[in-house]
């Protein structure tokens, strides 16, 4: 087991002599401007943000995600890293919500980082081609790192799956995620600005309680306790006031994020030992590249708590990414629940056995763990997704769709460039599939793409306004338009996630039943 080491430190790269003579000239500003090649269409509004020169382009970009509700900080924390950080070449995206661009403004008045963002909403619900356009440019200059403060509406998450499925995934390394929280105002929060917090903070590698110096004791030790109560819950946590949080915490420690190992078949075990007598447990950790059947997943859990593996099942905690997403899978009362979850750091599982007096446990440790690599899907599975989609009913039947079914269905549209502008190819309409295989009217949908991305749950009425682009001048549509299928939602459908309205590589559609 080897582990992945975050970048080394060192000299600055060099840099053409004109830009070298102050440091004020080290970073170059402004937005991108360079010649578009003739089709290509151009950055969205403010995609273009503070890019830096000179750096080497096989190096990977660490990004940092600055995260929070809103008025908790983040453009104060980002201002004080940038001060601090002179001697480095930055990039900084800002994604205000509405239009009046004033964290732009405050961030601005730094000369000389001149800032242009993405405004009118989270960059990846309602603008993520630009968002993705805007990395595109970015990794072209190769700064030192990327910061990018997203809207304090917005979950920091989406910004992680849209980065890890963007086509310059390869040249950018997600640092860890910092979530910035207002202990006194998280004390008098409603509930539903509360259940964005939690959201925000599930996936925090890093929790900042800032202006600790505006709320009280009882706020503290509230914070602590809300903090407690997260699982897997974050890698630190940082009391301070003004947004100043020390350099280490942007980085990964050993053993964590980037530099956890990715052997596909060497997950990471944490210590074990007795949590009390009678009792044993374990840990085991894998890298997100990693990707569960949720399937086989459900069903080596369901072998635990049967005593299949020789000992009784006490407990059993998992984080899973799955082919249908990110999941919590838990063992309460001798039942399996499951759940969404947010978390994307890795995936995990804690499990407890009881032991007999002599601290049996070892090979029932062995057995689960066994059971759950073999949940862990193959290349050559996820290669064999890549042609055609899995439909997933409730019931538990699978049905495949081939291409040529969905060229053969009613209704098709030959081009999309009349529905969706910015697309072309031929599409069949997700109403007519759904008329011809007879599936459920009632329920949801979650779409699974062959990278591992997965949707939000899309009411089954909504999906049924959608469209699958299946063909680009009479060719299966290449993956470089978003094939082998790519789901396409017309704007404005009612009760549409938004992040669902565009997603590419579709491989799999499980179909939940009951209400939407």
């Amino acid at each position: 087991m080897t582990a992945t080491s975050g970048r080394s430190g060192g000299g600055q790269p060099s840099r053409p002599a004109a830009l070298a003579t102050s440091s004020a000239e080290r970073i170059f500003t402004g937005s991108v401007s360079r010649p578009r090649p003739a089709g290509q269409a151009p950055l969205g509004q403010g995609a273009a943000i503070l890019l830096a020169l000179g750096r080497e382009s096989s190096m990977t970009i660490p990004v940092h995600i600055v995260g929070g509700f809103l008025g908790t900080g983040k453009t104060t924390l980002i201002r004080d890293q940038l001060q601090a950080r002179r001697g480095e070449q930055l990039a900084v995206l800002v994604n205000d919500f509405g239009e009046a661009s004033l964290d732009e403004a405050i961030l601005a008045s730094d000369r000389p980082f001149e800032i242009t963002n993405i405004p009118g909403g989270c960059v990846c619900c309602t603008a993520p081609e630009g968002f993705v356009d805007a990395l595109g440019a970015i990794v072209e200059r190769g700064p030192d790192r990327l910061i990018i403060e997203p809207t304090g509406l917005a979950r920091p998450q989406d910004l992680v799956d849209t980065i890890r499925r963007s086509p310059h995934a390869s040249s950018l390394e997600i640092a860890p995620v910092l979530v910035l929280v207002d202990p006194a105002r998280l004390a008098a929060a409603s509930d539903g600005e509360r259940s964005l917090v939690a959201h925000q903070a599930e996936i925090a590698d890093v929790i900042v309680a800032n202006r600790t110096d505006l709320c009280d004791e009882a706020a503290l030790r509230a914070f602590d306790t809300w903090v407690e109560a997260l699982w897997p819950g974050p890698l630190a946590v940082h009391r301070t006031r003004h947004g100043k949080v020390p350099a280490e915490l942007m980085e990964w420690p050993e053993g964590e994020g980037a530099r956890l190992p990715r052997e596909p078949d060497a997950p990471h075990v944490h210590g074990h030992g007795d949590s009390t007598e009678g009792f044993r447990s374990r840990s085991w950790r894998w890298s997100p590249d990693r990707v569960f059947s949720r399937e086989r997943l459900a069903r080596a859990v369901l072998r635990m708590s049967q005593g299949l593996a020789g000992a009784p099942l006490a407990r059993f905690k998992g984080i899973f990414r799955s082919d249908e997403g990110f999941l919590l899978l838990e063992v309460a009362g001798g039942s399996l629940h499951e759940a969404r979850s947010l978390h994307r750091r890795d995936s995990r599982a804690d499990v407890i056995f009881e032991s007999g007096e002599g601290g049996e446990g070892d090979e029932a440790f062995a057995l689960a763990e066994t059971w759950l690599e073999a949940a862990i899907l193959s290349d050559a599975e996820i290669e064999a997704r890549s042609h055609e989609i899995e439909l997933a009913l409730p019931d538990g039947r699978v049905r495949i769709v081939e291409r040529k079914e969905l060229v053969d269905l009613p209704d098709g549209v030959p081009d999309v460039s009349g529905i969706f502008p910015s697309r072309s190819g031929a599409a069949a309409r997700l109403d007519a599939l759904w008329r011809t295989r007879e599936l459920p009217e009632q329920g949801s949908a979650i779409i699974c793409a062959a990278d591992g991305f997965t949707s939000e749950p899309v009411p089954i009425g909504a999906l049924r306004q959608g469209f699958l682009l299946h063909s680009l001048e009479d060719e299966p549509l290449p993956a470089g338009k978003g094939g082998p299928f790519r789901l396409l939602i017309p704007e404005g459908v009612p009760d549409a996630p938004t992040a669902c309205a565009n997603v590419k590589g579709v491989v799999r559609i499980v179909v939940k039943g009951g209400a939407a």
